[in-house]
Order: C-alpha cells, then structure tokens, then sequence
C-alpha cells in the first residue's frame, strides 16, 4: 500500500475507478459508490489518516493553548514576586535612609521618578490628544446586507463549501 498521505496516489486510484467503471456515477447510487471507493482505493484509509491528523494538530494546539496560560501565569506570579521585591528593598532602604547603597551584585539608589499622565474627564480633552480606532463591524454589516439593504463598501460573498468532521 501507497502512502497514507498521498494525496496524488488516492487520486490516481480514483480517477483509474472513474474510468474503468463510469456507470457508478452515472447511476446515482451513493451506496455503490461509497462500497466501491471503499473496496477499490485507499481513500477511507487516507481520509481516516488526514482526520487522524487533524485531531492530533487541534490536540497539540490545545495543549500549547494551555501551556501558554499556564506560562503566561507563571510569568504574571515572577513579574509580580519581582514587583514586590523591589517594594520592599525601597521599603527597607527609606527605612535606614539609605538613598544609595552599592551591593557586589548591584548598586540600588532612590531617585525621583518620571511624572505619569492621568486622564481626569476623557470627554473634555481636545481631539488633537485622542486617537480613535476605525474598523468595520461585519456582523452589523452583515445583518443589513442579509436583510437586502446595500451598504456601501461591502458586500457578501459566494458561500464556499466547508467539511464538517464529527468525532465520536
């Protein structure tokens, strides 16, 4: 037997059954269709390959998925346990009023910080400081051009044919 993901050789077997025996689907009958594919081509075994395939994809996708959170997490409890380490030596260095202190690991000193811009009433600032973000919404689009009005820019597409895969 061929390889299971060859796609060129599932074809070649397909189109070699298309010539041979035209009649199959000339007649109609999907049953006799689906028992001769089955009985005479690798496709059930190349697609149980390809659906195989894309299981093991969306589980290692999941996987990662969680992974990531997981890290994500980790990396939010590190930021913060370094968050909180750096609060405290400012904390213990007020303390001994300390405003320099050289480590052999490194030299701390408490220095003014940078001033941080507060919005107080974001209606009253002046449309040279805000930025607006302009982005269409398709799905208010979509359900004005579903419900036969135009609107100008957009419009729907053919739909396209989708393979739905169910697992048991």
């Amino acid at each position: 037997m061929a390889d299971r993901l060859d796609p060129t050789f599932v074809r070649a077997q397909i189109e070699l059954l298309r010539v041979t025996h035209p009649d199959i689907w000339d007649a109609g009958d999907e049953t006799l269709l689906a028992d001769m594919l089955e009985g005479e081509t690798d496709l059930h075994a190349f697609l149980a390959t390809v659906v195989r395939r894309m299981l093991e994809a969306k589980a290692y996708a999941d996987g990662i998925g969680d992974l990531i959170h997981e890290m994500n997490d980790r990396q939010a409890r590190f930021e913060a346990r370094g968050d909180a380490m750096r609060a405290l030596a400012y904390r213990v260095m007020n303390w001994a009023e300390v405003r320099k202190l050289e480590l052999p690991i490194a030299t701390l000193s408490i220095r003014a910080g940078q001033p941080r811009v507060i919005i107080t009433d974001e209606a009253q600032l002046p449309e040279q400081f805000v930025r607006v973000r302009r982005e269409p919404d398709k799905h208010l689009i979509a359900s004005h051009l579903k419900a036969g009005e135009r609107v100008e820019g957009a419009e729907l597409s053919n739909s396209e044919e989708t393979l739905a895969v169910r697992t048991k």
